[in-house]
């Protein structure tokens, strides 16, 4: 995955033909039309997107722009075959690079069932990983929790393992 500052259509092109399956796109740092037509680029080269959003208001253009392109329904457009986009709420200010307690939780049901919803940033241990599946996230970003722990691997593990467990869980309604 392209994991950088996108902004022009272009990037999408380099990303793709680097050997890219994804790219992330920040909506905040976007305008409407830009954050519009690298989606439309990254579709069209069948690569995955990882749309990121902070707010309600990022969330409000993601899904309008993904309907319009007849990713989620009541698209005006042919539904694209084989789109693949994840919708994700990161829980950093991006002022402070703080992590925002509670905001990954706060934000999940405005996210859209039909697309993977990801949480990012903020997610440290086992415990972190179970909170956010159970209430509904179905991937974490995790990067900087392995960076900076003595057994990454290990701490992996842990927190796949409490992950589906807690999915599992909600889906049978037990524990």
């Amino acid at each position: 995955m392209r994991k950088d500052f996108l902004v022009d259509p272009y990037q999408i092109l380099e990303a793709r033909a680097a050997g890219a399956g994804g790219v992330l796109l920040i909506a905040r740092m976007l305008t409407e039309s830009t954050l519009a037509a690298l989606l439309d680029a990254a579709l069209d080269q069948k690569l995955f997107v990882l749309l990121e959003t902070f707010d309600e208001l990022d969330v409000e253009t993601s899904v309008r722009l993904l309907e319009t392109r007849g990713v989620l329904g009541r698209g005006a457009g042919q539904v694209r075959q084989g789109a693949q986009v994840l919708l994700g709420v990161n829980c950093r200010d991006l002022a402070s690079l703080q992590v925002v307690p509670g905001r990954l939780e706060q934000m999940v049901d405005m996210l859209p069932r039909e697309l993977p919803r990801v949480a990012e940033s903020g997610l440290v241990d086992a415990d972190d990983a179970a909170r956010l599946a159970a209430v509904g996230y179905d991937f974490a970003l995790v990067g900087s929790a392995l960076m900076s722990g003595a057994h990454p691997r290990e701490l992996a593990a842990r927190m796949l393992a409490a992950g589906r467990t807690a999915r599992r869980n909600v889906r049978t309604g037990s524990g």
